[in-house]
């Protein structure tokens, strides 16, 4: 395969600062307690998520807004060691839900939803 991870930090293709914050957590006393363990900065391409990238659940339709993240770099989602990273794009908060390595192409595709704020440039 051909590897177009160049294209994903090229600011004329629209590559941007992301900002990630890393969480880790551990139970404690029956209740899972989020610990901030780092902050990280990266280059990456953020588009706004196709309705196929969203979630349909049985209890309804999600309506927050959602975004596709492409970085050189994991980004990480949900897991036993701690919570999904936080990105922080144009002064809004967004949760990563699913990260899908493109190997084959030298990227990671992260699909993530908004906790909070407009999100508007």
């Amino acid at each position: 395969m051909v590897n177009v991870s160049r294209v994903i930090l090229s600011p004329r293709l629209g590559a941007q600062s992301i900002v990630v914050h890393r969480y880790r957590g551990a139970w404690r006393q029956g209740e899972f307690v989020s610990e901030k363990t780092k902050q990280l900065s990266t280059l990456g391409i953020v588009t706004v998520a196709a309705p196929k990238d969203l979630q349909q659940l049985p209890e309804g339709d999600r309506i927050t807004g959602g975004i596709k993240v492409l970085t050189k770099i994991p980004l990480q989602q949900t897991n036993p060691n701690g919570t999904g990273d936080v990105i922080i794009w144009r002064e809004a908060k967004y949760k990563v839900m699913t990260v899908s390595p493109d190997i084959d192409y030298g990227f990671f595709r992260s699909i993530c939803t908004r906790l909070e704020g407009d999100g508007i440039g």
